[in-house]
């Protein structure tokens, strides 16, 4: 997916929802911090995930899904689509808002794609567990957009289920750190990621 392929899809989102902004949450919300230079695995996606602000009962993301989404007249016209998903369903670190790029998609109706910065990207995207959200981390560990350093630095601070800490951990394990300090870091934070939230909050 291109960059403008991205800003339409977002266009079209806010008009189906009647809103401003929104937020883009799939694998393609990299392109928004880096628009060139990715490696090809990490924009083969034709879909993108999209969340509204304020969805508390999913309406709008089954608006966004009926309109835009897969096996659409949208879909078929342009050859991508969005998937709407709830934004309670979006596990990112906190503060995550301040770190977010924004980028209006400039038409009729301006609409802002709010995209998380990508080591937020990775731990909404790995707490989901899915072998397609792991192969696009390890193509970005090892083209060096993610650093596991500051992936597990923010994982720590994310209220996570134990399944969803250990698909984490998972994924940076299989990166191999150039470096004993990196290595090192590496073991201290995965295991300050594994531990019990209340011993974190001590």
């Amino acid at each position: 997916m291109r960059p403008e392929d991205l800003d339409h899809i977002v266009r079209a989102a806010g008009d189906v929802i009647n809103e401003d902004e929104i937020v883009v949450a799939g694998s393609q919300a990299a392109l928004a911090q880096f628009p060139e230079g990715l490696p090809k695995l990490a924009t083969l996606s034709v879909e993108a995930d999209l969340a509204a602000l304020d969805d508390p009962d999913d309406t709008k993301a089954m608006q966004i899904n009926g309109a835009i989404g897969e096996d659409t007249i949208f879909h078929e016209t342009y050859g991508y689509y969005a998937e709407g998903i709830g934004r309670t369903l979006l596990v990112l670190p906190p503060g995550w808002e301040q770190r977010a790029h924004r980028v209006v998609a400039r038409g009729q109706r301006d609409v802002t794609g709010i995209y998380p910065e990508i080591h937020d990207l990775a731990v909404a995207k790995l707490a989901a567990g899915r072998d397609k959200d792991f192969a696009w981390a390890q193509a970005l560990f090892q083209s060096g957009h993610l650093k596991p350093e500051i992936l597990l630095a923010r994982a720590s601070a994310t209220p996570l289920e134990p399944h969803q800490q250990r698909f984490i951990a998972a994924a940076v394990s299989r990166v191999v750190p150039p470096g004993r300090r990196s290595r090192r870091n590496i073991r201290r934070l995965t295991e300050l990621l594994e531990q019990p939230e209340n011993s974190k909050q001590e």
